[in-house]
């Protein structure tokens, strides 16, 4: 279709967490993580998927879109994609998706409208291009960038680099749409091209992706690594980072480090012998990731007097050492990027594309997450009166669902809470998720056991009215996106037990009525009631699944749980009788498959 506007596409390609951003005329239009749609978990492989959903929900074709800038951590796009035409790699292209590939002009692509950005560039551009800043500082910290010979970045500071070093950390100061390198960390290999787990490199974001394989069997669970540490005492270990002049220190570990978690021997892992040692362990490198962090802001802040500072990566998502940054280091103005892992890459690519290619200004300020497609009436009634579904639900319009809301959750329910667009990023901001009572500390429990089934010592978070928040949680400003820990003033721990971490801190997201309107009313509603301008917030899944995307999504998720009503636009929806009868034979029934599946992979396998 014909259009006068201009459209750029950003795209994390192939491995965790594969997402696309469509720009519309410096704008984002639409961004969505490929886990999203296909239900898998930080989901890798080939990006049909993100880019069809980006483009139907914009009612264009590929052909309307006048560049694709894309990024992999592992390889330059076009290389990677070489490299699968002759090697199998089923985590980034399984039979489905090399019939995909093989169709898509995306790839191999021969087009000079399809280009390929470096790691800590593209977040480096999701940060500072989408801030409110004109000017300031940029701090990316992740498990691991590009190779040192596959970045070119304005300033180019890799003279001297061994070519196989990775990325690690970055630094850059940027003027309007100029940015300048001012320092890189690299990752120094141990065994060679391609052949590192970089989790055992010594770099900050890798060293906690290590200890979250340690202690929990998978690198990508450092926020659970996040929540543990608390529980830790102070002392028990040694440094696990330091920094000197300047300069990280990892130092290798000791046979102190040989009881990680294997499943399979200990498979009740809360009462594990080892668990002391763990929560010492995420103690400990909590303390140490907040040490670095600090050092390497507070040296930004006093290299180049910048005010302001942007901050992404997957190290980003750290909220307790963003909270000290924002209190300790300095700067007046603090912003983090949403979407600050590897689904952010799409932003920064497409951002990137806009300003760096197409020489267009920095327009566009990023207000809010909420970058997912709208749907339709429709597709909420597809969702509760197709199948089998129109018996197990019974759905009602309400006049003031806000206020319905409010009174179920006094009432002590849980509440599936679905409203427009879905979150772009981790975090469920209010659109896709789980909402409760927070002045009962027996809720986390009961949310827990009906829904998310996940470690007891995990913090559900608090969502705030904005204009209340400086009454409840102590230290500056506001934060939407739930990227900084914040202190419960004493006086409100007792009245909101629900979200107060074991240590007297909580995970904030503030609500204004400009971004999130109707989850605004629902909060006053709740306030009017209660006095309490707080509600439990937590992402609306269950353990090992991603946050819910569709009204169809919502509802299967609602039916296999114990969520008591689920919200969905303005229709408050309940279980049926007939749901209470046959869900236990459903639930006998779904296990006996998952056993059956489990079988034929054994066998398989």
């Amino acid at each position: 279709m014909a259009t006068d506007k201009i459209y750029i596409l950003g795209i994390n390609a192939y491995d965790h967490d594969v997402s696309a951003c469509l720009l519309r005329d410096g704008e984002i239009a639409y961004a969505i993580a490929k886990e999203r749609i296909t239900r898998e978990k930080h989901d890798t492989g080939f990006f049909q998927e993100v880019i069809d959903y980006c483009l139907e929900a914009e009612g264009i074709t590929l052909d309307d879109v006048s560049l694709i800038v894309r990024n992999c951590y592992v390889l330059p796009v076009n290389d990677l994609e070489t490299r699968l035409t002759y090697e199998d790699v089923p985590e980034f292209m399984d039979p489905k998706e090399r019939q995909q590939a093989a169709k898509s002009p995306l790839h191999l692509p021969t087009s000079d409208k399809v280009v390929t950005l470096s790691h800590h560039l593209a977040h480096a551009y999701s940060a500072f291009a989408a801030s409110p800043f004109e000017d300031g500082v940029v701090m990316i910290v992740d498990g691991v960038g590009n190779y040192a010979c596959d970045v070119f970045e304005p300033d180019q500071l890799t003279q001297g680099v061994n070519p196989l070093a990775r990325e690690s950390e970055s630094y850059y100061r940027f003027e309007g749409s100029k940015l300048t390198t001012l320092k890189k960390v690299w990752l120094e290999p141990t065994r060679g091209f391609l052949s590192d787990e970089f989790f055992f490199m010594p770099g900050l974001g890798a060293l906690y992706s290590r200890v979250s394989s340690y202690i929990f069997a998978d690198w990508n669970k450092c926020g659970e690594v996040m929540g543990l540490a608390p529980y830790g005492r102070p002392g028990k270990m040694q440094p696990l980072a330091t920094i000197a002049d300047g300069e990280l220190v990892v130092p290798e570990w000791t046979a102190a480090y040989a009881r990680p978690w294997f499943p399979d021997s200990d498979p009740d892992w809360e009462k594990s012998a080892n668990l002391a040692h763990w929560e010492d362990m995420a103690w400990q490198v909590q303390d140490d990731t907040e040490t670095v962090l600090l050092e390497r802001a507070r040296w930004l802040r006093a290299t180049t007097g910048a005010k302001n500072l942007c901050i992404a990566g997957g190290v980003a998502l750290n909220c307790v050492a963003n909270g000290r940054i924002v209190r300790e280091a300095g700067f007046d103005n603090v912003w983090i990027q949403p979407a600050s892992g590897d689904d952010g890459i799409a932003i920064g690519c497409a951002l990137y594309g806009h300003l760096a290619l197409q020489g267009k200004p920095r327009t566009h300020v990023m207000q809010h997450a909420y970058l997912g497609r709208p749907y339709s009436e429709d597709a909420v009634e597809a969702a509760i009166g197709t199948g089998m579904t129109r018996f197990e639900v019974s759905a009602r319009e309400s006049d003031d669902v806000c206020a319905e809301a409010a009174q179920l959750l006094v009432d002590g329910n849980v509440l599936g809470w679905f409203q427009g667009r879905s979150e772009f990023g981790p975090r469920a901001l209010g659109n896709r998720s789980l909402i409760a009572d927070p002045r009962s500390a027996d809720m986390k429990d009961k949310l827990n056991s009906r829904v998310k089934h996940r470690q007891a010592f995990r913090p559900f978070a608090p969502i705030v009215l904005e204009e209340r928040a400086g009454e409840i949680f102590e230290g500056p400003g506001d934060s939407p996106y739930m990227l900084i820990a914040k202190s419960v003033r004493p006086e409100w721990r007792d009245k909101i037990p629900g979200i107060v971490h074991v240590d007297g801190t909580a995970r904030v997201q503030t609500v204004s009525a400009k971004t999130n309107p109707r989850l605004h009313a629902l909060l006053k509603a709740f306030e009017a009631l209660t006095g309490v301008p707080v509600l439990i917030n937590t992402s609306f899944n269950v353990k090992g699944e991603p946050i819910v995307e569709t009204p169809h999504d919502a509802v299967q998720c609602f039916l296999s749980t114990g969520i008591d009503y689920l919200i969905l636009h303005h229709l408050v929806i309940e279980k049926t009788a007939f749901h209470r009868a046959v869900a236990p034979v459903m639930s006998m029934y779904a296990d006996i498959t998952s056993m059956v599946r489990t079988g034929l992979n054994s066998d398989a396998d």
